[in-house]
């Protein structure tokens, strides 16, 4: 099946700035980043930071989003390493939070709306309550003696986190029974009919682990069942 990919654009002629440099003050090091709909502001948002006595970077992603400073859901590599903050140009948390599990968690993180100009960080005590969670879900994991690895046929998602052959290999030689279960959509719901599973390892996209609530057993990633 052939796919085309149409990219949506914010329909937004400016972008208030002034509350963005007062929150950004006492850092140096600026990264940016944002989703597909507001990228093309970045040049400007680049430009005038800079007239504010910042140096700008913006890094290439390094797993599936395509373009410089562009964050998915799934896809928050394109942080800068060398940055003393981030700037994410977006509206909602859902984005940002991405970033929770990831190294760049300890970075300020800085949410810039850009309708309505307003600046918030990213709340720390929310992001530590996220790595707490992964920790108990990591924890519980390690402990179970059957396995069920969930493959989704959707396109894009399907093995998006490595072979699954490989990775029942891998946890086989961890001692683990391991089965496949192979699906559109997860439905947290069906899969209370195999209670026999301890624990659940998502092969679809890595955000299926914040909604760990729906789910009755444990849900960890690839990385994260393997120790990556």
């Amino acid at each position: 099946m052939k796919l085309m990919f149409v990219e949506a654009k914010a329909k937004l002629k400016e972008l208030k700035l002034d509350k963005a440099i007062v929150a950004l003050n006492k850092f140096k090091k600026i990264g940016l980043v944002s989703t597909v709909q507001f990228l093309e502001l970045l040049p400007d948002v680049q430009k005038t930071l800079e007239k504010a006595g910042h140096q700008i970077s913006m890094a290439k992603p390094q797993l599936h989003a395509i373009k410089a400073a562009q964050l998915l859901g799934c896809d928050v590599t394109a942080i800068p390493q060398d940055c003393d903050c981030v700037l994410y140009i977006g509206t909602g948390e859902f984005h940002p939070f991405g970033i929770g599990l990831t190294q760049f968690a300890e970075k300020p993180f800085f949410i810039l709306n850009p309708f309505s100009g307003t600046v918030e960080k990213l709340s720390e005590k929310e992001i530590r309550k996220m790595q707490l969670q992964q920790q108990a879900r990591i924890i519980k994991f390690k402990e179970a003696k059957t396995v069920g690895i969930l493959v989704t046929l959707k396109l894009g998602q399907n093995e998006m986190q490595g072979n699954v052959n490989v990775i029942k290999e891998k946890l086989e030689k961890e001692g683990k029974e391991v089965f496949v279960f192979i699906g559109d959509t997860l439905n947290p719901a069906e899969l209370e009919n195999f209670p026999q599973i301890d624990a659940w390892v998502n092969t679809a996209c890595p955000r299926v682990v914040d909604d760990q609530e729906l789910y009755k057993k444990p849900v960890v990633n690839v990385s994260e069942a393997l120790g990556l």
